[in-house]
C-alpha cells in the first residue's frame, strides 16, 4: 500500500472539515448546527488531536551574504517596454489630458505596443488614466503616439504623466 504525507495546512482543512460535518446536526435533526453545543468542542478536540511537528526540516541559518548570484543587470520597471519613453503632456481644448509617447522599436520586425498611462497630481495620486493599443511600429522605426486621458480634468490637477504599462508584441499584419 502506497502511503503519502499530507502538509499540515492540508491536514488542518480536512480535520476542520470532519469535525465541523461531525459536530453538526448531532441532535439527529439535520445539518443545522444551531443549539448544537457539541459543534465547537467536536472541531476544538479533532485540533488539539493534530501532529504539531513541521513537515520540513528547517533552514539553515540565515547568512550575512547572497547565496546565488545576479544573472544580469537590473533594469527599470520590468512592466514598461524599453522602446517605449514619455513626451510631453497637456489638456486638450475640452480639458482632458494627454500624454505624447514616443516609441522606438527596437526589434527588426513589425510590434504591436499596448500603452497605459497615469495623469497624477503633485502629492502622486492619480487623477485619470489613458491607454492606446493601437500603435504599431515598422521594425526600426519609430512613432509618437497620444494617449488621451478617460476623464476630463477641468481643474489641471494632474501634474505630471507616467507611462504605467507599455507592452510590445509581434505584429498580427
Amino acid at each position: 500500500m502506497l502511503r503519502t504525507k499530507l502538509p499540515v495546512a492540508t491536514t488542518l482543512a480536512v480535520v476542520a472539515t470532519l469535525g465541523l460535518t461531525a459536530g453538526c446536526g448531532s441532535d439527529g435533526g439535520g445539518g443545522s448546527a444551531e443549539g448544537d453545543s457539541k459543534g465547537g468542542a467536536a472541531v476544538g478536540r479533532a485540533l488539539a488531536k493534530l501532529p504539531m511537528k513541521p513537515s520540513e526540516k528547517p533552514t539553515p541559518e540565515p547568512t550575512d551574504e547572497p547565496t546565488d548570484e545576479p544573472t544580469g543587470a537590473p533594469t527599470g520597471n520590468p512592466l514598461v517596454s524599453e522602446d517605449v519613453k514619455m513626451g510631453n503632456c497637456g489638456w486638450d481644448s475640452s480639458n482632458m489630458p494627454y500624454a505624447e509617447v514616443k516609441i522606438s522599436n527596437s526589434s527588426s520586425t513589425k510590434q504591436d505596443y499596448t500603452i497605459f498611462v497615469g495623469f497624477v497630481d503633485k502629492d502622486d495620486e492619480v487623477v485619470t488614466t489613458g491607454m492606446s493599443s493601437d500603435a504599431s511600429v515598422a521594425g526600426n522605426g519609430s512613432k509618437t503616439v497620444t494617449v488621451k486621458g478617460l476623464e476630463a480634468d477641468a481643474a489641471k490637477k494632474a501634474k505630471t504623466c507616467k507611462i504605467t504599462l507599455a507592452t510590445k508584441t509581434d505584429a498580427l499584419d
